[in-house]
């Protein structure tokens, strides 16, 4: 009993020298906000949820596939300063779509890359940065207007 008793008057005296330290606080509170900020800053996991399609599929060409378009539009938000004509080429693209591919462009570009980067394909179109340094603006108003017509703007 005696070993217990001293054990735990020297695990006292240890966390109470520990928090008398302001440098703990510093971290504690530093793990708390960054804590706070990835848990705030990362989409909620029923944003990547499919969505079933507009026409339930019928606007769907047989063995299309939505990836080369996803990777176009990753390619121009990834760099820093992409080409806007790229960029411009891809909201055309996206833009002749049918409903059900556009819906499925967005859920793929979600599910690939929204959930690493918490930046779901809206959030990049609507970017300011990307905003500033293309001359899309046209293309990229109906690209915002169309993903709000079709509920995909989260």
């Amino acid at each position: 009993m005696k070993a217990l008793s001293l054990a735990w008057g020297t695990f006292l005296k240890v966390v109470n020298k520990l928090t008398s330290s302001s440098v703990f606080w510093y971290v504690v509170f530093g793990a708390a906000a960054f804590y706070a900020y990835k848990r705030l800053t990362t989409p909620k996991e029923e944003t990547f949820l499919e969505l079933p399609l507009p026409n339930s599929g019928s606007g769907l060409p047989k063995d299309w596939n939505p990836n080369p378009l996803v990777e176009d539009f990753h390619a121009y938000f990834d760099s820093w300063f992409g080409n806007s004509d790229d960029l411009r080429d891809a909201y055309i693209k996206a833009l002749s779509l049918t409903n059900d591919q556009f819906h499925l462009l967005v859920q793929t570009y979600n599910a690939k890359y929204g959930k690493k980067d918490a930046a779901t394909l809206w959030t990049r179109v609507t970017s300011w940065k990307k905003i500033l340094f293309s001359w899309n603006g046209d293309q990229q108003t109906r690209m915002e207007q169309r993903m709000i017509a079709l509920k995909l703007n989260y």
